[in-house]
């Protein structure tokens, strides 16, 4: 299925709450409040492994009362609309779904979206040295085997992935997300290898009360926010708007990636110790109107003054105020009864991404090598924009099946690429004097990007075929081709399967592929080579599921994965070259378990947990900033009508060092966080949260260049006002 789908609304009656939602990848996505699940497990198994399985979490102390109301009959029957195109009971989807709602998030304190992702089985979310950038990871892959979108839009670039000042979502401006784990190529194309995440904004739907909301915490942190839903003359109207500021955590760096070449050469050129400083500002604008069938939505993201903290090689930074912006512009068109037995879907994407890295980047510091008296400067800017146009049909008139056909073309324009340098190679391709001026190699072999056009055209095709009342098979496939590497076709197969009224069983298959960057198709950097000949990578995952409703109040899933990975892409020697460069080197095979569960145990206290193993293939293509165990713990207790109490506490086991490094493993860590939220009777809503309860000292794997690994911030503060009105 596609990437990219319409605003579901075949009539209006669609933009109410309970009926309406945003198609995305082929998705309906609907606005009632409802819980999904998750899943995770705990052995490895070589024939069949993982998919994923859906445990439901509910959202307010009322919906949980009405869901566990439920008989276990009727809660195995509850629609849902993940993974298919049509609503399909919530055992039968044929995907491992995980829904976080508006209320999961709240309740946790979280602020943006990366605060709550690691709540989920298999998602390890690793805070990277440069900018302090949140890279999501599935299931002991790299993060560019995580597809990220908004509103079924990927946030891919052509550079660098997500975007290289990716920093997440403000939590006041989600709706829910939802997170796919295994493959999702044959419904989002590339790079949903290993998972999806898809973050559904207020302004996907229609906007229910107005809310005007700030918060002040550690960090100088300050934020505010206002969301407000109307309508005039027909049409339904939604705006949502977020401005924050933080100083952000300063981790204190007892020795950065100069130190080490500082010994080696006897000289005293690194900055550290010091605090690295990874400030920033945030804007985050979203307007959306709907009427009939047809759904507009346009959203500008901005971030500024964004300080970097450390390079890449894990240099401190002091000089770095970066900034980039995000326009988009999205037109949507959905008829679930254009015509008899046939809805229509149609979508034209217009996205606009720009960076640049301002006074910096501030690769080595003054005195580097004894020369560079003003330190080595790359000060890079560059932009791009995407058109997507696509249209799909869903036909229902063949009995006990459900086909989807449709195509797609999208155009990437890497147009605009500037950098200066006062290091490595000149605009005639000869080196750089030390100590020199910055130098403009734009429009030169030597950038770090040409500017260049991407195109891409795809088809894709589902079948849901119902084959019994106790047995569905979902079949899909989706062909891709790339104007400057060629085509993939990536397939999927789900077999669902209610055993009895407890249990349900899901066999699945899926293929999935990663395209080449520009930075390794056609950047030369000081550390590597491109290679314009690199085939995308690929991958497989076999999957099975279990969900078992034991009780009424007692929920568990059990998942088991096989994650096979081929033609990986990485910066190799080779012989005859006087840097790496990028070849498709290898494979590698991760297989894990995913356990997950939840309990009500009384009506005014839930918990849940979910705890995940992953088994790696002991080779060089191993991801080691990742663990092999991780779990989580979480309680949430509502307590005399208008308080909530939630607590919980994430589990991050050791981190092995790669063969030949002989440095410490890095420690595994609990780090627990809690908050205390009253909800008045009236409009008003007040939170205090505490992030790091217990004052760990935690750390992200850093690899090599950061001796002690990157320490993650300390205990820290937040408190919270809300004001909802009609």
């Amino acid at each position: 299925m596609s990437e990219a789908r319409g605003f579901s609304s075949s009539t209006e009656e669609k933009f109410e709450p309970s009926q309406g939602g945003l198609r995305q990848g082929g998705l309906l996505v609907p606005f009632s409040k409802r819980l999904e699940m998750n899943s995770k497990l705990r052995r490895f198994i070589p024939l069949v492994a993982g998919i994923q399985v859906l445990v439901a979490h509910a959202q307010t102390d009322e919906q949980m009362d009405h869901f566990l109301s439920l008989s276990l009959e009727e809660l195995m029957e509850i629609e849902v609309t993940i993974s298919t195109d049509t609503r399909t009971p919530l055992t039968k989807a044929p995907a491992t779904v995980t829904v976080l709602t508006e209320e999961d998030i709240k309740a946790t304190g979280a602020t943006n979206l990366v605060e709550i992702l690691e709540s989920v089985p298999g998602v390890h979310v690793r805070a990277n040295q440069f900018a302090f950038r949140p890279l999501v990871q599935f299931r002991g892959a790299s993060a560019t085997q995580t597809l990220l979108m908004v509103n079924g839009r990927s946030t891919r670039d052509l550079m660098w992935t997500s975007g290289i000042f990716w920093k997440g979502l403000p939590a006041s401006a989600i709706r829910r997300i939802e997170v796919i784990r295994g493959p999702g190529s044959a419904l989002f194309g590339a790079d949903a290898s290993a998972g999806v995440v898809n973050v559904i904004t207020h302004t996907a739907g229609p906007i229910e009360y107005s809310e005007v909301g700030g918060r002040v915490g550690s960090f100088d942190t300050r934020a505010g926010w206002v969301r407000h839903g109307t309508r005039w003359q027909g049409y339904e109207i939604g705006f949502t708007a977020e401005i924050s500021d933080t100083d952000g955590h300063a981790p204190f760096i007892e020795a950065d990636g100069q130190s080490a070449r500082d010994q080696a050469a006897g000289t005293a050129a690194s900055l550290a110790p010091a605090s690295a400083q990874y400030g920033w500002r945030n804007t985050d604008v979203r307007l959306s109107v709907a009427k009939g069938h047809w759904h507009l939505l346009a959203d500008y993201v901005r971030h500024s003054d964004l300080g970097i903290g450390l390079t890449g090689a894990g240099v401190l930074d002091p000089v770095t105020r970066a900034s980039d912006s995000r326009h988009n512009i999205d037109l949507l068109y959905d008829n679930e009864r254009f015509a008899r037995n046939f809805g229509l879907s149609a979508s034209i994407r217009y996205q606009h991404l720009d960076y640049t890295s301002g006074n910096g980047f501030f690769e080595r510091p003054p005195g580097f090598d004894g020369s560079w008296p003003e330190g080595v400067i790359n000060q890079m800017r560059s932009a791009q924009r995407d058109l997507l146009l696509e249209a799909s049909g869903l036909y229902t008139g063949f009995s006990d099946h459900a086909i989807r056909l449709g195509a797609g073309r999208a155009w990437e324009d890497l147009y605009r690429v500037e950098q200066y340098v006062n290091s490595g190679t000149g605009p005639d391709g000869s080196p750089l004097p030390p100590g020199g001026p910055l130098v403009d190699i734009s429009d030169t072999p030597y950038a770090f990007a040409p500017e260049r056009m991407r195109h891409r055209d795809y088809l894709f095709a589902q079948d849901v075929w119902n084959l019994s009342s106790t047995a569905e098979l979902t079949l899909g496939a989706r062909y891709d081709r790339y104007s400057d590497f060629g085509g993939t076709f990536n397939p999927r197969a789900a077999l669902v399967v209610r055993n009895s009224d407890k249990l349900t069983t899901k066999f699945m298959y899926g293929q999935a592929f990663r395209a080449p960057s520009y930075q390794e198709l056609y950047a030369e950097t000081s550390f590597s080579l491109p290679n314009p000949d690199l085939r995308p990578e690929r991958s497989q995952t076999v999957e099975v599921a279990f969900s078992y409703a034991a009780t009424k109040a007692l929920y568990l899933s059990l998942n088991l994965f096989e994650f096979h990975q081929r033609d990986l892409i990485r910066a190799v020697p080779v012989e005859g070259l006087s840097k790496n460069q990028f070849r498709n080197s290898g494979d590698h095979t991760i297989r894990g378990i995913e356990v997950e569960g939840r309990w009500q145990v009384r009506k005014d206290l839930r918990l849940y947990a979910n705890y995940t193993v992953r088994d790696h293939d002991d080779d060089p293509f191993q991801t080691f900033d990742q663990p092999d165990q991780d779990g989580y713990l979480r309680a949430d207790w509502g307590f005399r009508h208008c308080w909530n109490w939630n607590l919980q506490s994430n589990w991050i086991g050791e981190r092995v060092r790669p063969p030949g490094d002989t440095w410490a493993p890095a420690d595994a860590y609990w780090v627990t966080d809690t908050t205390l939220r009253y909800s008045a009777p009236g409009p008003w809503e007040f939170a205090l949260s505490v992030r790091n309860l217990f004052d760990v000292d935690a750390r992200a794997y850093t690899g090599r260049s950061l001796p002690d690994d990157l320490p993650l911030p300390e205990r820290n503060y937040y408190a919270e006002v809300r004001y909802s009105g009609l």
